[in-house]
């Protein structure tokens, strides 16, 4: 009996010896993503017409969205990279946004074919208020480094 009553506070013990060493050794082991690098966007350019150029010193890519971009129809996405390399840890999300306007959560995860391109498919909604002025926001995330870029577009009115 006595035994188990010692086994039950070793384990406790120890239990708490741990805890103690986590919360002591936890600002060594941040583990949160590493800040985001923006990309500098190529000046009026409109990813639902062409592919349109984001840079950084490390890696460039190019956005094409459709064409066309219209609300309640299906259209690709394909981010290339034209300079650098992800590697294969990486993930591509675009989000869609308008300015000064929710029009809820339209965020997709792009996945690389064979050709390295990243490819997904996105269908945006209506806007109530008749604009067509949208944001594509780029986050392009790895274990060691994060970019991100906002490139505006224009769907095609419903």
């Amino acid at each position: 009996m006595m035994n188990r009553a010692w086994i039950k506070y070793a384990v406790a013990l120890l239990t708490a010896a741990g805890l103690v060493a986590l919360w002591t050794l936890r600002p060594g082991m941040d583990v949160s993503a590493p800040s985001a690098t923006p990309l500098h966007v190529e000046a009026d350019c409109d990813s639902a017409l062409r592919a349109c150029a984001a840079r950084s010193d490390s890696v460039d890519i190019a956005l094409q969205l459709g064409p066309p971009v219209r609300p309640m129809q299906v259209f690709t996405i394909q981010v290339r990279t034209l300079r650098g390399t992800l590697g294969a840890d990486a993930r591509v999300d675009v989000q869609f946004q308008m300015r000064d306007m929710d029009m809820g959560i339209n965020r997709y995860r792009l996945a690389i074919d064979a050709d390295g391109v990243w490819r997904g498919s996105a269908l945006l909604p209506v806007c109530s208020s008749g604009r067509s002025d949208w944001i594509a926001q780029v986050e392009i995330s790895t274990a060691k480094r994060r970019w991100t870029a906002e490139l505006p577009f224009t769907v095609v009115p419903p």
